[in-house]
């Protein structure tokens, strides 16, 4: 479950304490500043419109203009640094990045369909580290990658890049702590308050630290692809299975896609040794699923939830951020034991 990254220029009346290497941090109740976000802007035609939303306030449309020139430029107030994202008028995601004090650049590309994943935008705290991450990420130099990230994490002061990898990538343990040092201004946020309850219940679905009482798989039922439902429970407590996947996927996600060759290899490598996966499709077209799954040589257990999404009780009972994402069932006690996390180094070890 990745998300994509982008660009801006920003001119402040005043600036705030500027927060090691993410952000900036403001006072309590500050007054909003003006700042200018532009940038070029190729492959939609003139006069498009694009808009800027917020993610820390439930996607709320910022700001709107239209290109012009091969040109975008915004004119937004902030009272807080938020994450945003960039949008075109038929809904296409075209960037992500911070929106804070400072002078923030970042350049588009509408016509390539990947540029979305490109995290270009400099000029800030928080963008300018937010690109060094993904540059050292590409580079392969994944202990630089770690580093500059606890520092980022770790800050007395936490800003925004904190705040979103906290709701988007550390375990809820871990998150938590980043939202106790966030920053006044971004603390005070509802935003942050609704990501304190959501991780608070993920918690319960999570490894438990060690020293403290298991936490345990919650039981589900969904049918196959022959229409015979299967339940979670059925599988965890199959003598022949040691460790069961437990995996949320969809074929209209990309992220999901790209890691069915990485299931096909653990099942291939584990499954004679006690492995099994119980993967739930959230897809509303059984037939698509059905022939998809077929397709793609997916033979481990396959359910369809054909009512998927928020609202679903498995995504309510996981607490899901999101798709993809897979848990790790002990066969033996049914108690959680990993999540999201390199499987293939769990297995391994668990299974020699």
């Amino acid at each position: 479950m990745k998300h994509i990254t982008k660009i801006l220029t920003v001119c402040c009346l005043m600036v705030a304490a500027v927060a090691l290497m993410i952000g900036v941090s403001g006072c309590r109740n500050c007054q909003p500043e003006y700042c200018t976000v532009k940038g070029t802007i190729k492959g939609l035609k003139e006069g498009t419109k694009i808009r800027l939303e917020d993610e820390f306030d439930h996607f709320k449309v910022i700001e709107t203009t239209r290109v012009k020139d091969g040109h975008f430029e915004f004119h937004p107030r902030i009272s807080s640094p938020t994450h945003v994202y960039l949008y075109s008028q038929d809904d296409t995601q075209l960037k992500d990045f911070f929106l804070e004090p400072g002078t923030i650049v970042v350049d588009v590309d509408a016509s390539d369909e990947e540029d979305y994943e490109v995290n270009n935008a400099t000029g800030t705290a928080a963008n300018n580290t937010f690109k060094k991450i993904d540059e050292l990420e590409n580079s392969g130099d994944q202990e630089a990658v770690e580093a500059l990230k606890r520092e980022v994490i770790n800050a007395e002061q936490a800003g925004p890049l904190a705040l979103y990898y906290a709701a988007h990538w550390y375990s809820s343990a871990e998150a938590l702590g980043i939202l106790d040092r966030l920053t006044p201004e971004l603390a005070e946020k509802q935003y942050v308050a609704e990501l304190r309850e959501e991780l608070t219940r993920r918690l319960k679905t999570e490894p438990a630290p060690e020293g403290s009482k298991p936490n345990y798989f919650i039981d589900m039922t969904y049918p196959d692809a022959t229409g015979k439902p299967v339940s979670l429970k059925s599988v965890v407590n199959n003598p022949a299975n040691r460790y069961v996947l437990l995996d949320f996927w969809a074929t209209w996600c990309s992220g999901c896609v790209e890691k069915i060759p990485q299931l096909k290899e653990l099942y291939a490598k584990y499954h004679e040794k006690g492995l099994e996966i119980y993967s739930v499709a959230e897809n509303p077209d059984v037939d698509y699923w059905k022939t998809f799954i077929k397709e793609k040589g997916m033979t481990w257990v396959n359910v369809c939830d054909d009512q998927p999404g928020r609202d679903s009780k498995a995504w309510k009972d996981y607490t899901l951020p999101g798709i993809p994402t897979v848990l790790l069932i002990d066969g033996e006690t049914g108690a959680i034991i990993a999540r999201d996390v390199d499987m293939d180094k769990i297995l391994g070890e668990l299974l020699q």
